[in-house]
């Protein structure tokens, strides 16, 4: 009886050391199959010259896998920069693509945040800022967001055990915007590059434009007054008032200079701006342009999906007889309307000149021989 008492006992110790040597074997076969993400973050110092930055402790970030994701587009050259220009409309590309959280951390009083992953080949990862933060300078306080950041585990990454990441956060603020279009006679859409826009306000029902000094100037010619400020729509049509500092009002834009063949529609003349009051960083109501919602925007740049929308947006419309370009004429001629033979007048005056000279040296040799 006792040794099978004996017996029995042993075989509990030895299967118990075995179930330890298999745990031990497992956790650290994980081990070598985890990468540890050390997430530097860093706040921008507002209207620091040059751009400075400061330590961004307690911000949160959120881990998600993006392997499926990935692995469908990750072929795209530009998949990666894609997302990060995201920015604020990331967390609706998350929730549209059903990705897994895997992970939340908070940054600690150096600006870091620790996270785990697998470093298995093909493994993706997207770390997101989970809500704007708010840094205070000289008693003003400002709303800030980083880019998001997506990486792949490659080859080279399954043989390191650590990988550092930094983040820095950008000033996000309310700038007004829209795109100019053009719609052509077959109602097709393009963006018209190159049109200019000058901004006013009404006061005592005069026009007020704003000037390049953020100031405000009464003029009947605002296109042709030189330090009225002039917003030019770029290559994607994006008209955008950065850095004015606008306060809230009632403001609108008016076009002054469109592109050739195609006619300033009215709208074009009085595109309405509404900028509301800010009373919290905890909610801020956007500016709107023609009653739509504009997106707020990072270090002045307009969020990816809004440049993919290309909203809000104001059209011009094509020409049905297009502008032609005036007869060639001789500078010093005036201008009659009607088509000259430019060549058969240069002719006629050349003819004009000779006889003239001759006429002359004819009186010349006259008075000689008197």
């Amino acid at each position: 009886m006792i040794k099978k008492m004996i017996v029995f006992i042993i075989t509990c110790i030895s299967f118990g050391v075995l179930s330890l040597q298999q745990d031990n074997l497992k956790v650290l076969a994980d081990t070598d199959n985890q990468m540890t993400i050390n997430l530097h973050h860093q706040l921008s110092v507002y209207e620091s010259n040059p751009v400075s930055y400061t330590s961004g402790s307690n911000v949160t970030f959120q881990l998600y896998d993006l392997t499926a994701d990935y692995q469908k587009y990750g072929d795209d050259e530009n998949y990666f920069e894609n997302l990060k220009s995201q920015n604020q409309g990331i967390q609706n590309y998350i929730k549209d693509r059903h990705m897994r959280l895997l992970d939340t951390e908070t940054t600690d009083t150096n600006g870091q945040a620790t996270f785990h992953v697998s470093k298995e080949y093909g493994k993706a990862y997207l770390i997101v800022q989970q809500k704007s933060s708010q840094f205070e300078s000289d008693g003003l306080s400002y709303e800030q967001i980083s880019d998001p950041v997506a990486f792949s585990i490659s080859n080279q990454d399954i043989y390191k055990n650590k990988l550092d990441i930094e983040t820095k956060s950008a000033i996000v603020t309310r700038i007004p915007y829209f795109f100019k279009y053009g719609q052509t006679l077959d109602h097709k859409e393009m963006p018209l590059s190159g049109v200019k826009f000058v901004l006013y306000k009404i006061v005592d029902n005069q026009k007020k434009y704003l000037t390049d000094d953020n100031n405000w100037k009464i003029t009947d010619d605002p296109l042709h007054m030189k330090d009225v400020k002039k917003i030019v729509s770029d290559s994607a049509g994006l008209v955008a008032l950065n850095n004015s500092k606008l306060p809230a009002g009632q403001y609108y834009f008016q076009e002054v200079q469109t592109l050739k063949n195609f006619d300033i529609s009215s709208q074009a003349q009085h595109i309405s701006v509404n900028i509301p009051a800010v009373t919290s960083l905890a909610n801020v109501p956007p500016i709107t342009v023609n009653g739509e919602s504009l997106s707020k925007v990072a270090a002045g740049v307009v969020p990816g999906d809004v440049y993919q929308n290309a909203s809000p947006k104001v059209l011009n419309y094509q020409q049905k007889h297009p502008t032609k370009e005036p007869p060639f004429n001789i500078p010093f001629l005036p201008e009659t309307g009607i088509a000259i033979g430019s060549i058969s007048l240069i002719g006629l005056l050349i003819i004009l000149s000779v006889v003239l000279i001759k006429i002359y040296k004819k009186k010349i040799r006259i008075k000689k021989e008197f």
